[in-house]
């Protein structure tokens, strides 16, 4: 089975190894070959710009889509994330592809301030990534189609002692953080073939 997988550095594996990337960890488990379509600091409108070059060409049987987190970044508002969202699913139902979609990890304040724009409001951030956690599921839910809540999962992991862990730089995850996305990953995908 072949999945394409869309995104931003979060996908892509910003800040580690390639075989240390969740995708490259999931890549040959279940009869899952992953095509890796992750671009560094890339927006939902950049993915839909570069959607049929990186997807629909490809021919996959199932699509990963994960964005938003750059968006946020960048003050782009929920609304607009959400309607980019909807037009690559759109996309992805006219060519009878199966769609899984991918929920980010919360942002760590503290860490990302240190790291990257010191003067983003990275409390905002989150509180629209929290939101588009619970939109995402509920629209996964009324269309029927799967999604990996990475969000839920790495809240589940973090406190003071795991920030550093579990992320590079308040963003990006870890070796270790890409082990958890993975096998939280294989856990949903191992159901596609059922």
């Amino acid at each position: 089975m072949k999945l394409v997988c869309i995104g931003d550095s979060l996908t892509f594996g910003y800040g580690v190894n390639k075989n240390e990337n969740w995708l490259h960890l999931v890549n040959g488990k279940y009869n899952i070959q992953t095509i890796n379509k992750g671009l560094n600091g890339d927006t939902t409108a950049g993915m839909l710009f570069r959607f049929y070059e990186d997807v629909i060409l490809n021919k996959p049987e199932y699509v990963f889509i994960m964005g938003g987190t750059n968006d946020f970044l960048m003050n782009y508002s929920i609304k607009n994330v959400q309607q980019n969202i909807k037009e690559l699913i759109n996309d992805v139902k006219k060519e009878k592809i199966k769609i899984v979609l991918g929920i980010q990890p919360p942002i760590i304040e503290n860490l990302a301030r240190r790291y990257w724009q010191s003067n983003d409001n990275y409390e905002q951030i989150n509180h629209q990534i929290s939101e588009y956690e619970k939109w995402a599921i509920n629209f996964a839910k009324e269309n029927n189609f799967m999604y990996i809540n990475f969000y839920k999962e790495f809240i589940s992991y973090l406190d003071k002692n795991t920030e550093t862990t579990l992320y590079i730089d308040g963003i990006h995850p870890t070796p270790k953080g890409h082990e958890i996305m993975a096998k939280l990953a294989l856990k949903v995908l191992s159901k596609l073939n059922k």
